[in-house]
Order: C-alpha cells, then structure tokens, then sequence
C-alpha cells in the first residue's frame, strides 16, 4: 500500500517538473518575442546598421535678456545682447547617446568696439529614442551689450564708442530636460539628430519635463537711467538664483519625401519657479509662476550615409518679478553635415 502511495506522489512530481519546464519554456520563447518586436522599428521607420555618427556644425546662438514692466505699463522696455559673431560644434553619436558641444569663433576688433567682449560655452549631453528623450544642457553666456539704448542714452555716439556695454552681466543656465513621443510612427531622433530616418509622413502630441536652474549676474546699471522708479525690485540688481519646474505639450510633424524632410515642433508650458536675489539694499525671496514657448524647423537630407540638415530654433521662459517680466530669448540658426561609420 505504501509503495502505491509512493509511486503516485513520484509521477505527480515528475509531471509538475516537466510542467514548470514547458512553462519555462514558453515563457523564455514569449521573451524572446517580445524582444524582437521591441527591436524591430515601425514600418516608417528605418534603422542604421552603423551606431557611430559624428557630425560638425556651424550655429550662430543669440539670448536676449528682454525686460518690461508688467504692473504700471509705464516702464520702458530694454533689451541686452551678446555680441558672438558664431560657434563651430561637433556632435557624436553612438548608439542612443548623443553628446555635442562648441567652441566660439573669435570677434573682430572692429565688432569687440562695437558690441563688446563675449563669452560663450554650450554643452549638451543627450539620449534620443523614438518615444523617450532626456538630455543635460550646461550655457554659459558673459558681457553684454544694451541694445535699446537710444530710449536711455539720447547722446550716445555709436560711430565711436559703440553700443553701450554690460560687461558684469552674465547669464548661466544649466539643466536636464525630458522628453516624449506618443506615436511611434515619428521620430524626433530621425528629424533632428538623423540617427535614424522616417521613410514616411507622420506627427505626434508631444510632452516634455524640464528642470533648470538660472544665475544671473550683474552690476548695479542693470535698470537703465530714469527707469529705476519703475522697476523697484530690479533697481541696483546684483545676482538673482532662479530653480524652475516647467511642463509643456506641444505638436511636431515631419514630411518626408524621398530622403528630404522638413519638421516644424511647437511646444507651451508653464510652472513653478523659486526665486532668491538680491539688491544692493536688500534681498528677496519669492515664488512665481513661470511661461515657456519653444518653435524649432528644420530641413535636411538624411542619406545612407552622408546626411545634413538646417534647424532654426527661438524658445523663452520668464523670470517674473513683481512688476518685471524678463524674457530669456534663445535663438539659434544651425547648419550642419555629417557621416556614419
């Protein structure tokens, strides 16, 4: 009696083990599946056997540090610019990261007279798939020049002394932003960084999550003469430290013909910025409620091999405070080419 016992609790064992083996090994064959369906791009889209890409550039960056009175209406608007004549970039990638940076061309005497000495760094570092992107960004942007300065300085003769300068005002930001991509049709990595290509027409609701935080530095002449009344909290403004939380939504769409593409993305956000700055009398800390817009188009080749493209992009977001609104402009026009190997 006991064998009989025995023998049937050992052909149970030895079914279930050969079960939890069958299941095992579906499992496996399921991941593996799996795996090649996440591997396999869209029909649209055409994947590069090669993982390297390097690419040189020409960009011809611009922030403009564009300041007016939100409460009274009655303040004068003023504008700072750096004086960069352009910057030479290269980009590399491998694989799914994306890193690029740039070294300033060196101004002529004749524009130093004019605009004044600037300094310019821009380091990016990015990671691009097709639905998720984040990237790192370090800019770094010292002396400036007044732009509007005829409303301020009647008299000021710009055949000889040039534009009135700001050489202690400078402008770091420094972040990490994050991106995505809700169809997997398009592919912003394909529009922009052409790693890969889109071999047909398609757009997508975009998303996108930023973190940055902004350090302005300046003398006491921030506030231009006869304008300190109007601009209390900015009148003598020594440095201000600014840590901003921006969400944004937007649209992007590339048309594709053949191996052209032309790609307009639009994006919209606001959030939450804390602010911590300083006057020569005093020091201030506050909570405001930022904006952003960003317009980048670009327009390209993307070949087997050889590719180039042309992107023109303007994004801002405010720094509000109290009865001052300042808009940081970011400008830039990019043409670039590149390999891959």
């Amino acid at each position: 009696m006991l064998l009989k016992y025995l023998t049937l609790i050992l052909a149970l064992l030895l079914s279930m083990s050969s079960f939890a083996q069958e299941k095992n090994k579906k499992d496996s064959k399921t991941k593996e599946e799996k795996k090649k369906k996440e591997k396999k791009p869209p029909e649209n889209i055409e994947f590069f056997p090669k993982n390297f890409l390097i690419r040189v550039k020409f960009i011809y960056p611009r922030v403009s540090v564009n300041v007016t009175n939100r409460s009274t209406g009655i303040g004068k608007k003023f504008i700072y610019l750096p004086g960069i004549p352009g910057v030479v970039g290269l980009a590399v990638k491998i694989k799914k990261v994306y890193v690029s940076a740039g070294i300033q061309l060196p101004a002529s005497d004749a524009l130093k007279k004019k605009y004044g000495i600037s300094k310019f760094r821009n380091i990016a570092f990015n990671f691009r798939t097709r639905i998720v992107q984040w990237g790192l960004f370090y800019r770094d942007y010292d002396g400036f020049y007044l732009s509007t300065y005829k409303d301020y300085y009647p008299k000021w003769n710009q055949d000889s002394s040039g534009y009135p300068k700001a050489k202690g005002l400078r402008i770091v930001e420094t972040g990490l932003n994050l991106g995505f991509n809700f169809n997997k049709k398009f592919s912003m990595n394909a529009a922009f960084s052409q790693g890969e290509r889109q071999k047909k027409s398609a757009g997508s609701f975009l998303m996108g999550f930023s973190e940055r935080y902004q350090r302005i530095n300046s003398d006491t002449s921030f506030v231009p003469p006869s304008q300190g009344e109007f601009y209390p909290n900015l009148d003598k403004f020594k440095y201000g430290n600014f840590l901003t939380t921006l969400i944004s939504a937007g649209f992007g769409y590339q048309f594709v013909m053949k191996k052209l593409h032309f790609t307009p993305v639009l994006m919209a956000g606001t959030g939450i910025q804390f602010q911590g700055y300083a006057q020569t009398n005093r020091r201030r800390f506050r909570i405001n409620i930022p904006t952003y817009a960003s317009a980048i188009a670009q327009l390209g080749y993307n070949g087997d091999h050889f590719f180039s493209n042309i992107i023109y992009g303007r994004d801002f977001n405010t720094i509000p405070i109290k009865e001052s609104r300042i808009r940081l402009f970011h400008h830039w026009f990019e043409v670039g080419m590149g390999m891959r190997f």
